[in-house]
């Protein structure tokens, strides 16, 4: 079994990767309607594509990544705010962006 050794690119590539998945899945399953299934894999795919780039994002602020602190900032943020954009979406119903979860 060889392990496969991320790189600072690679880590970089994947977060921008669970980003674009973020907006497409959300717009795309958004527009499929308001059934139930729907509104909660939407949320689900959501909340995953946080948590994974959250965990990216902590992975590449190691001290062995040379990515520029600007770059690892600015890709925290925009995961937080994706995050953020999802709790208001989904769990504030006086929002009313998606069809809430609870309503």
């Amino acid at each position: 079994m060889s392990k496969e050794k991320l790189s600072a690119k690679r880590i970089t590539i994947w977060i921008c990767v669970n980003y674009v998945i973020f907006v497409l899945g959300f717009f795309i399953l958004g527009s499929m309607g308001t059934d139930k299934f729907i509104v909660w894999s939407n949320f689900i795919l959501d909340v995953f594509l946080v948590a994974v780039s959250l965990a990216l994002n902590i992975l590449l602020f190691k001290r062995k990544y040379q990515t520029p602190l600007l770059g690892k900032i600015a890709l925290l943020l925009a995961t937080l705010c994706f995050g953020a954009f999802t709790y208001f979406a989904f769990l504030m119903p006086e929002n009313g962006l998606p069809a809430v979860l609870f309503a």
